[in-house]
């Protein structure tokens, strides 16, 4: 009998993923400011919409899709992840290696209509340990979990 070597993925069924479907930025009349660019990217709740996170905030979605066209006078709108796993970077800030097991908060993140992952620090980098929406480093995919590195998160 051989051995298949078995690594922790993204493979999860997506309705355990908890997709919500809400608008998305901020609004810019008749045409958003999202587009695929910022599938995979953190965001949180704002009073209209969800918006990107900054540096040291919870993380309390990923964006999962953004539809064509808008809502509400000018928002883009699309999906929101808001548990399951997602793909993230180590973020510029992280002074030390990430670690396995360890919870994370969001770093600068990558601008408006540049692609990219959410970023994230352990919270061993000085920002406070999340409470509400808690993010763990499941497995370091590329790297050895120092900035730039791509990380698997999970909600917990």
């Amino acid at each position: 009998m051989g051995s298949t070597t078995l690594n922790r993925s993204l493979l999860t069924d997506t309705s355990l993923m908890g997709i919500v479907t809400d608008t998305l930025g901020t609004a810019v009349s008749g045409v958003g400011n999202y587009t695929d660019v910022e599938v995979g990217k953190g965001v949180k709740m704002a009073a209209a919409s969800y918006v990107s996170v900054a540096a040291g905030d919870e993380i309390e979605g990923i964006v999962h899709s953004v539809e064509p066209g808008v809502r509400n006078t000018g928002f883009s709108w699309g999906g929101i992840q808001t548990k399951g796993r997602a793909m993230a970077t180590v973020g510029a800030n992280q002074t030390s290696t990430i670690t396995v097991g360890g919870f994370v908060c969001a770093d600068t993140p990558v601008a408006v209509g540049t692609a990219g992952y959410v970023t994230v620090l352990d919270t061993g980098t000085g920002y406070i340990a999340p409470s509400d929406f808690m993010w763990r480093v499941i497995r370091i995919v590329t790297g050895t979990g120092v900035a730039g590195d791509t990380v698997l998160i999970e909600r917990v």
